[in-house]
């Protein structure tokens, strides 16, 4: 039976053995995603010859990714069913999260009838073209250029890269940002949480962050990898209070550090309506869809 154990930085190597190699475009695949939200989220994993295997228990749900394959021609029989005894063994019936559309069509073709898929929409992501960020042409990003136009005969900027001196200042103003939320609520904490650990350990988990001073002051930040031929953004955080900021640092960070990548995912909207919003007024090429898939047994 598989034996989950707790995400270490020293497990990259051998986790990205089933991940970076296969061109895949989710959130899921990312070392650095999974080990920036493993106390939140609880995650540990697995691995044998024929795959990695990720569980993750938030509260009272508990559920498990697909099994990223070793060689992606092999079945996924022996794999689910290695879920299957896992979940047996703690009294629950399986349960899959983070879904792909091939996920779901190989784990349909090889194990017919043994999940019900089901679309999960809060946990879409917004893949765009990355050229479209960098550069906001045309009609459709009009009103980005002119936040940013306003910004620029109001403020004085300083884009830079983050050193290890930065640390505070950047954890200083996502703490501001929360205060603008009112009370902060379990899933801010664990986003603050997650940011500490990817700064503290950003060279390390491979992922760059850019900053913007204001005036002289530290007033965003945001945090992204590359990843195949895509920039992941896990992280971005602006005063508020400052008009056209977070166009800006959007534009900035895309500019600087991923002019090489094709698209730029830029995460989920957790079903926020105001994220949400924010997110297709970009202009997304197109959703990552996910699925949940419930075991048929």
């Amino acid at each position: 039976m598989l034996s989950f154990k707790p995400i270490e930085l020293k497990d990259k190597t051998h986790f990205e053995k089933y991940t970076l190699c296969h061109g895949y475009h989710n959130l899921e695949a990312s070392f650095a995603n999974i080990f920036i939200w493993r106390r939140a989220w609880n995650i540990r994993w697995a691995s044998d010859e024929a795959a990695l295997y990720l569980h993750l228990n938030s509260g009272s749900v508990s559920f498990a990714l697909p099994p990223f394959l070793n060689d992606c021609d092999t079945s996924m029989e022996e794999p689910l069913k290695e879920y299957d005894a896992f979940f047996a063994s703690r009294g629950e019936k399986p349960l899959l999260k983070g879904v792909t559309v091939e996920f779901r069509d190989k784990i349909e073709r090889d194990c017919p009838g043994w999940y019900t898929f089901v679309p999960d929409r809060d946990n879409f992501e917004y893949i765009y073209n990355a050229k479209d960020l960098i550069t906001l042409e045309g009609k459709k990003y009009h009103a980005k250029r002119n936040h940013i136009n306003k910004f620029l005969k109001e403020h004085t900027f300083e884009y830079r890269r983050y050193t290890d001196a930065d640390f505070d200042s950047c954890i200083a103003l996502h703490e501001r940002w929360m205060k603008t939320k009112g009370e902060p609520d379990q899933s801010h904490i664990n986003e603050l949480n997650a940011a500490r650990d990817a700064l503290k350990n950003i060279s390390a988990l491979g992922l760059k962050c850019g900053l913007i001073d204001v005036d002289g002051r530290l007033e965003a930040y945001s945090v992204g990898e590359k990843f195949n031929d895509m920039a992941i953004i896990h992280i971005e955080k602006a005063n508020p209070d400052i008009q056209g900021l977070f166009a800006l640092i959007n534009r900035e960070f895309a500019a600087r550090e991923f002019s090489d990548a094709v698209y730029i995912n830029r995460e989920e909207d957790m079903g926020i309506e105001g994220l949400r919003k924010a997110k297709l007024s970009y202009y997304p090429v197109c959703l990552k869809e996910k699925y949940i898939g419930v075991r048929n047994i």
